[in-house]
């Protein structure tokens, strides 16, 4: 094993800037294209995919950060671990200063294969084709991707320059977190990759099948070693510490819950996210998720004769399960695999995961940032930091508050590290927002049931029908629903057993009813008494309305057994997620804006390096030019009303947004333009002009002999630096003919002006009225 050496780990939690905190739970494909921003749409999959409590977790963590915010809790040692209750039994962690461990299998691939899918064998480590460096400066590539390699790049310190994963995770923190761990050697799992990464299969049995067959083989090689079965569970003890879930509801995770604490399972070969070298889409796609997720409440470990039923997979037979994961390609990067671990911790995409392109680009590891790099011949192998909302959210932030009414004058020092006598961000607090929302009205009377509309929804509304003495029956319910189609799906479920297994009515319902009510039915058998729910079920990308269901009603052979017009409470139903609803929605969240200063100083150096455009497409597409993001006050603008970063679906808004300050679009002599990730380079606020940038790009001109390859260049010449943000106008750093860049502001009239530079801190003057 290697281990890291390091100091003791310095520092404390951050303190909440709001009640209002949101944490949803990367790989971001780096497409070349340099169309308009929504031709990117096609090389964007989610990366950050929920476990089977991901959504408890971040509600409670909301809940516990209200609490903490408005004074109605404090955090409180339980055990081990620091930690918040929001109620009886439920509890949150809270990031204190430690260390973690992770467990790393390298898998290569077989030679089985199912004739219906791709049936090219492998491939196996080591078989990446080394690249041309004259057509090819993207692509990272090395003779031997030995265990030993990977080690080094995960928690060297003496690696590359000192860059691993663990340096980058202290630095990120100030010294507050570590990463250690252990990589295997290459182990062979028994069918190629086609048969885990095919996108018919990938993600509806694959890649767990792929991370199952990676534990097999990786026990199997230990017990081939020589190796006892005990002494296998006695060597994986050391990443079980964690008690993720809290599953005896103590409050204390410094404990053992039998999963392993972080998985990485490493294939050989490209990632999809990257292409996919040979593969292609038949290659994995680089994610976070949750193994076996269905058997949550089936299988799982025994830890202190206490079943620990949450699913996932045992590595062998040790007893020791794997659940959370993530899967990173042979030839990923340093920025992939930090992406990756930052889903572990619980971060969410910063991307539109919607197939869009926003605005935040390269500012942070969870968009593109995760691509960045010195400028040599790769691009993801240095990753650029986060931005300050994820930093937030992990209690890695230190700033000061600026409620409404005050003003004040403060030292920004870079938003890399934390420096004495100056503020690693500021938080501009807001007026809570309102906002209202009509779907429908009921089909009858005041209430409908609804779905409720978020992502990574798993909610039911169960109940309890008697058909003893019937042969049959039927359920009848009008539904109002748009539902994104082929991915979230309104289902209709019965049990005989009590609630243990679940037996689907008919296929899901989906897509949209056209805004009118539809009647649904639904055949029951009769003969005893019966659990029917209606459950709905969403992915985390795309986000729609949901489902409204009225007058919902049994009838048995004349009978009328139950009918609900849901115009009183529950009705006998158990309600788990739904709520009554009169068609409209109306919620009262936080905002708020943070503003940090982008230097080019430890990691963030790559944003004058790493940024990168994909400047001869038809020639030498795996060809990039560097440019630099401009350092200087950015200012980002966070909306609890949204739940994501899709702004392709919500132009001008989102969870956490850069305000680009300068948000004209720069445009190629055709019209087309470089995507968002290009475009927001200028956008700080400063004292300096900003740095000349021109974007190429190839196109095809004339026609039969005179058909030739034309260069054309989008200029964005050296501007004046903008001192003041403004935030009186939402419109101001909005643009209507690039409606997913930058994002529409408050409207509160915040302003916030650089002062003064004094080398990398810059002065700043914040005026946010009352």
């Amino acid at each position: 094993m290697r281990r890291l050496t390091t100091g003791v780990l310095a520092g404390s939690v951050a303190a909440l800037v709001t009640a209002g905190f949101v944490q949803p739970a990367a790989a971001v494909p780096h497409s070349g294209d340099t169309s308009p921003a929504p031709a990117d749409s096609a090389a964007h999959k989610p990366d950050s995919r929920p476990g089977p409590l991901t959504k408890r977790q971040q509600a409670w963590r909301k809940q516990a950060m209200d609490k903490l915010a408005s004074g109605q809790a404090r955090p409180q040692k339980h055990g081990g671990s620091t930690s918040v209750q929001v109620a009886e039994g439920k509890f949150v962690e809270l990031q204190v200063d430690k260390t973690d461990k992770i467990f790393s299998i390298l898998s290569e691939f077989g030679d089985k294969a199912d004739s219906t899918l791709g049936t090219m064998p492998g491939p196996r480590h080591n078989e990446i084709p080394k690249p041309d460096r004259s057509v090819d400066n993207t692509t990272k590539w090395r003779e031997d991707f030995s265990p030993s390699y990977y080690e080094d790049m995960f928690f060297d310190a003496n690696n590359d320059g000192g860059e691993s994963m663990a340096d980058f995770f202290e630095k990120q923190s100030s010294g507050r977190y570590s990463v250690d761990g252990d990589v295997s050697e290459w182990v062979r799992v028994p069918h190629n990759a086609s048969y885990y990464g095919d996108n018919s299969v990938e993600y509806s049995g694959g890649v767990w099948s792929f991370i199952a067959d990676s534990a097999s083989a990786w026990y199997e090689s230990r017990l081939a070693a020589g190796k006892t079965p005990e002494q296998i569970r006695s060597y994986l003890l050391q990443f079980d510490q964690w008690d993720r879930y809290d599953h005896d509801s103590d409050g204390d995770f410094a404990e053992r819950d039998g999963y392993i604490d972080h998985f990485q399972a490493i294939h050989a070969g490209m990632g999809e996210e990257a292409g996919g070298g040979r593969l292609g889409a038949d290659a994995i796609w680089s994610h976070r998720w949750y193994v076996n997720s269905d058997d949550f409440g089936q299988t799982g470990p025994t830890v202190g004769g206490q079943e620990i039923l949450m699913g996932g997979v045992q590595i062998g037979d040790t007893g020791l399960w794997i659940g959370d994961y993530t899967t990173e390609p042979e030839n990923g990067g340093l920025g992939v695999f930090t992406h990756e671990y930052a889903h572990d911790l619980g971060l969410p995409d910063f991307y539109d995961t919607n197939g869009g392109s926003n605005g935040v680009g390269f500012w942070s590891l969870m968009s593109s940032g995760s691509w960045l790099g010195r400028g040599e011949n790769s691009i993801g192998d240095t990753p650029g930091y986060m931005g300050p909302y994820e930093k937030l959210q992990l209690g890695w932030l230190d700033y000061k508050t600026v409620t409404v009414g005050q003003s004040g004058n403060y030292t920004l020092g870079p938003a890399a590290r934390v420096t004495e006598g100056t503020e690693q961000a500021v938080a501009v607090a807001l007026p809570d927002k309102t906002t209202t929302t009509e779907y429908t009205t009921p089909a009858s009377g005041e209430y409908a049931w609804w779905t409720g509309s978020a992502d990574n929804l798993n909610v039911s509304l169960t109940r309890e029908i008697d058909l003893t003495g019937y042969k049959h029956a039927k359920l009848w319910a009008k539904a109002w629903y748009d539902i994104e189609a082929g991915y979230d799906y309104l289902y209709a479920e019965t049990s005989t057993d009590g609630g243990d297994t679940w037996t689907r009515l008919g296929s899901g319902v989906d897509g949209d009813s056209k805004g009118k009510w539809k009647k649904l039915q639904y055949k029951l058998d009769g003969g005893q008494k019966i659990l029917f729910r209606f459950r709905y079920k969403t992915d985390g990308a795309v986000q729609r309305p949901g489902a409204f269901l009225d007058d919902i009603f049994v009838r048995a052979q004349g009978d009328i057994l139950f009918s609900d017009d849901v115009e009183s409470t529950d009705h006998g139903w158990t309600v788990s997620g739904w709520k009554r609803s009169t068609g409209s929605d109306t919620k009262t969240t936080g905002q708020f804006y943070l503003v940090e200063n982008r230097q080019y100083v430890d990691y963030d150096a790559v944003l004058r390096t790493g940024p990168y455009n994909f400047s001869a497409p038809i020639t030498k597409p795996n060809w990039v030019e560097r440019f630099p993001y401009q350092n200087g006050m950015l200012v980002w603008y966070v909306d609890l009303a949204y739940e994501n970063n899709n702004t392709s679906q919500h132009p001008g808004h989102g969870l956490a947004l850069p305000v680009d300050a300068r948000p004209k679009q720069i445009t190629y002599p055709d019209g087309s333009a470089p995507t968002n990730r290009r475009q927001p380079f200028d956008g700080t606020f400063g004292l300096e002009a900003t740095d000349p940038v021109t974007f190429h790009k190839e196109v095809i001109q004339g026609n039969g002999s005179n058909e030739h390859v034309a260069t054309l260049e989008a200029k964005a010449p050296s501007k004046p630096g903008i001192r003041t943000f403004d935030g009186s106008n939402v419109n101001r750093y909005w643009n209507p003919d690039n409606p997913q860049n930058s994002t529409k502001v408050a409207g509160h009239g915040v302003t916030v002006t650089v002062t003064g530079k004094s080398g990398n801190n810059r002065t700043i003057e914040v005026t946010n009225p009352a």
